[in-house]
């Protein structure tokens, strides 16, 4: 009997520890991805944009996945760090140094491998109104019901939905004619509060694009240069900078948010986000299929830097010395990896009224105050719809607004704000991030949020209610 018990233990125990062996490697990547998206979201959130850790893990971090609520956290305010576990297990830390946020470390690393003089603004912010400063809103512009517009603010701050679906809004910013007409912002936010891009920052990181094109240094319908699409024979290098910009490249990537996807990899637990989605392999043909990749942006970033000078401290000056300071966008951080690369695909933080700025760049055909920042007919590219994405949502790194293809309307391929323009396009980000451009209208408008569902920011409403009040 003794015999059979061991014998059963030993089958037993072998199972477990082959099953282990065999799970391990997909138990890692769950724990470091959930501890690594905490830590990086935790640090930005309470350094960057001055929530609280509470907050944070409340409306931002839990509701993206329920192992995110098991994560355990600790904030060191002195230190300027978060250290992350789950269960005790799989530790990530995040720190955050002046200039460019938070940079989460690799696992078992404790200070970043790079560092970044910022520049310093010697003279404070002015009075002056926007955009030349921060001045109070035009309150008096004629034509403007601004009665029903604060009423269609003060709207997209009510939460009529269930208590586990929460709208979460932060602030919204309302651009008409090139004046800021209105503005509002949640508790504990205003509008020195940098908040959270998350793809928004795509736009952001085909803006530098467009400058290096203007500068000559970058051709856009030319094979990008990849160190690891050199090879003889490999036919990623035929990717061209245009199929990158325009999610055509044929790179495999999964965007879905799940455990060990390529997007929760690359964000959460890779170093070199850039390195990793250039590693990937092709599954179409460069330029055949549509499919949205934030990998493919993380490239371009990783393009971007090599093409300024090849430093963390490079880039960090040629974004801020060519978009950032010639727009007023003093709050404007772009996050780096690990490696040193800005994270173009996702980790942006302004201030709703600089999120503004940005939107009014393209609005104004990329001039500003009388200099071409992005070069001519660069934002009728960025709006020209991809041509093998029949839903025509999407064009050089913008979300559009326009009509399907004939016959695709029938298959669900409506523009996703029905009431508003087709001529609107937009920068968007997950939780409801929207920076709306409506040329037709002379409109721009920042919505900003933590809402689970992208849709409950009921946006369209929101743009078609301000047209309606400003008389558009």
């Amino acid at each position: 009997m003794r015999t059979i018990v061991t014998t059963v233990f030993a089958i037993v125990f072998g199972v477990i520890i082959v099953g282990g062996v065999w799970f391990y490697p997909t138990i890692r990547d769950v724990g470091l991805q959930a501890t690594g998206f905490t830590a990086k979201n935790l640090c930005s959130g309470h350094f960057v944009s001055g929530f609280t850790p509470e907050l944070m893990m409340e409306q931002a971090i839990a509701p993206a996945s329920p192992i995110l609520g098991r994560t355990s956290y600790q904030v060191d305010d002195d230190l300027r760090q978060v250290d992350v576990t789950l269960f005790g297990m799989f530790a990530h830390r995040a720190v955050h140094r002046v200039g460019i946020g938070c940079i989460l470390l690799a696992p078992g690393e404790d200070v970043p491998r790079f560092d970044v003089s910022p520049i310093q603004y010697f003279a404070p912010p002015s009075n002056d109104p926007w955009p030349r400063g921060e001045g109070p809103i035009n309150d008096a512009m004629e034509g403007v019901d601004y009665a029903a517009l604060n009423a269609a603010l003060a709207a997209a701050f009510d939460e009529p939905y269930l208590p586990d679906d929460p709208r979460n809004t932060k602030a919204v910013v309302v651009i008409y004619r090139g004046q800021l007409i209105a503005e509002r912002y949640a508790d504990g936010v205003g509008a020195s509060t940098p908040l959270h891009s998350w793809s928004m920052a795509k736009s952001v990181t085909q803006a530098q694009i467009g400058i290096l094109v203007r500068e000559g240094l970058l051709d856009l319908y030319a094979p990008v240069a990849v160190p690891e699409w050199s090879g003889d024979g490999d036919r990623r290098g035929a990717i061209t900078l245009d199929q990158l910009l325009r999610m055509s490249s044929g790179l495999e990537f999964n965007e879905d948010y799940g455990i060990s996807t390529h997007v929760s990899r690359m964000l959460a637990q890779e170093p070199d986000a850039g390195a990793y989605a250039a590693s990937l392999p092709l599954e179409f043909a460069p330029g055949e299929h549509w499919s949205y990749s934030s990998g493919t942006t993380n490239i371009l970033s990783r393009l971007i830097r090599q093409t300024v000078g090849g430093s963390t401290q490079d880039h960090y000056l040629f974004v801020q010395e060519n978009l950032f300071i010639p727009l007023n966008a003093r709050s404007a951080v772009f996050e780096a990896d690990a490696s040193g690369t800005f994270v173009g695909s996702s980790y942006a933080y302004a201030t709703a009224r600089d999120w503004a700025r940005l939107g009014q760049l393209y609005l104004q055909d990329g001039i500003w105050r009388g200099q071409r920042i992005l070069p001519e007919g660069w934002v009728d590219y960025s709006k020209t719809p991809t041509p093998n994405n029949p839903a025509n949502n999407y064009g050089a790194h913008f979300w559009l607004n326009a009509e399907p293809e004939d016959g695709y309307a029938v298959e669900g391929w409506a523009p996703i704000w029905p009431e508003v323009p087709r001529d609107a396009y937009r920068m968007s980000g997950y939780q409801g991030q929207h920076v709306a451009i409506i040329p037709s209208a002379d409109l721009v408008v920042v919505r900003l949020g933590f809402t689970p569902g992208a849709r409950r920011a009921d946006m369209g409403s929101l743009i078609a209610e301000i047209m309606a009040a400003v008389g558009e």
